[in-house]
């Protein structure tokens, strides 16, 4: 893995990396080491703990009149990373109200597990705006492949959806597997109905009334999310005229 570049990502600057990855192999440390380590220039070293210890990076320890420092333990990019996604949940909906244009059709493409997770924790936000808190979901691709892809983030999933008290519908093929089918409906506020014919494309979608995602699995994981209101009820539209003519079965 590439750490330099993957903190300058995280928000560092390459200086702000270099020296953050020094404090954590020196520990508890004058600015000296850093300088050799690093071989930037004792200011900008300085000017670089000072950002560094502002955003809570590095701890400053005084010790017989001797400023050391000691890099934070790596953990806080995750604190960081949660505190920035509470943050934008909760200013998403407020700066929507603020789009004049709300006929504006907004359409991203997310790649791989990490996009994946992105976009189900986005649609599970979506469906908890609504009154009904429903998410409606069709289901065409083999049923093995959403468990498979979310694997060790599905306890997270399934505490995400309580959080939000979101209900999920889920239209599948008949064909779909009775262990699929018996994972699905222990989940709660889930109802399952199934068709014999028709659900043949190899996706996912998921459906709320601002935003419609298609979820495809082969070659890797994409997810194409499409958020316009007009274009979420005709797919609505659509699932509910095939929802009424399915076999269902409840959730818990």
């Amino acid at each position: 893995m590439k750490i330099l570049e993957n903190l300058i990502k995280l928000g560092l600057s390459k200086n702000e990396a270099s020296i953050y990855l020094a404090l954590l192999e020196n520990g508890l440390t004058q600015a000296g080491p850093l300088v050799k380590a690093t071989k930037l220039h004792r200011m900008l070293v300085y000017e670089a703990l000072d950002r560094l210890s502002d955003s809570g990076l590095v701890s400053v320890v005084h010790k017989k009149h001797i400023k050391l420092f000691q890099g934070s333990d790596p953990s806080v990019f995750l604190a960081r990373s949660h505190q920035i996604h509470e943050l934008a949940s909760a200013l998403v909906p407020e700066l929507r109200k603020k789009q004049k244009n709300a006929d504006t059709v907004t359409v991203r493409t997310l790649v791989g597990k990490e996009g994946f997770i992105t976009n189900l924790q986005e649609v599970i936000e979506s469906a908890s705006r609504q009154p009904d808190k429903t998410m409606c979901i069709i289901g065409g691709a083999k049923d093995s492949f959403f468990y498979d892809t979310i694997d060790d983030w599905y306890d997270s999933y399934i505490t995400f959806l309580e959080k939000h008290k979101v209900k999920k519908k889920l239209l599948a093929p008949e064909s779909f597997s009775d262990i699929f089918k018996k994972r699905f409906v222990k989940e709660a506020r889930t109802t399952l109905c199934t068709l014999p014919h028709g659900l043949t494309s190899p996706t996912y979608t998921r459906i709320t009334e601002e935003m419609v995602t298609i979820e495809m699995y082969e070659p890797q994981v994409t997810v194409i999310q499409i958020r316009n209101k007009a274009v979420a009820r005709g797919y609505l539209d659509s699932f509910e005229l095939l929802w009424k003519s399915a076999r269902c079965n409840s959730g818990k």
